[in-house]
């Protein structure tokens, strides 16, 4: 599956034409310090293998590789809420270094929220959480239509520091309404 935007950026499902694309591009530790301690850092080879396998079960896919001008620049993806939580979806996304500051992460967002909003017809509110130190993303949620919705105090512990959590929202009936 492919979902194309402007910027010549896409969404696309992980497949092995990422495999040896993907685990130069993630093992950067300025990526991981910004995601939760699951990401695997050093990010190598068997990480990019056991990624692309994983994401093969899902329909409809839950996980995309970001594309840029044809070439791997990142991940987009969601975790759907269980049971009291169903209808709740978290949203995350990283791009590689070499491709910051191009808009590519405001574009595939937004791609990904119209997509998730479609396939996902429970889901009311879609969130997306982000470190006290990653004012790059809460730029990048913001410009995609997302609001500030709690800042969770002393949330989370990454290398040993202990910081606030930005919590960010999209409600399902607020975009509704502007379409």
């Amino acid at each position: 599956m492919k979902i194309e935007g402007k910027k010549n950026v896409s969404l696309v499902t992980w497949n092995d034409g990422h495999f040896h694309q993907l685990y130069p591009l993630a093992n950067n530790p300025n990526i991981a310090k910004n995601l939760r301690d699951r990401f695997p850092s050093p990010y190598t080879i068997h990480d990019a293998r056991h990624w692309i396998e994983h994401n093969i079960k899902f329909n409809p896919p839950q996980n995309f590789a970001i594309e840029y001008e044809g070439k791997l620049a990142g991940s987009i993806g969601c975790e759907i809420g269980k049971d009291e939580l169903r209808t709740n979806m978290e949203v995350g996304f990283w791009i590689g270094q070499p491709f910051w500051g191009k808009g590519i992460a405001t574009e595939a967002l937004i791609l990904f929220i119209e997509y998730a909003l479609d396939k996902f017809p429970g889901t009311k509110r879609i969130f997306s959480q982000v470190f006290e130190t990653n004012i790059a993303s809460m730029k990048v949620l913001e410009n995609a239509g997302f609001e500030p919705e709690a800042i969770l105090r002393h949330a989370y512990i990454k290398d040993g520091k202990i910081g606030d959590l930005f919590q960010y929202v999209i409600i399902r009936e607020e975009v509704e309404k502007h379409q």
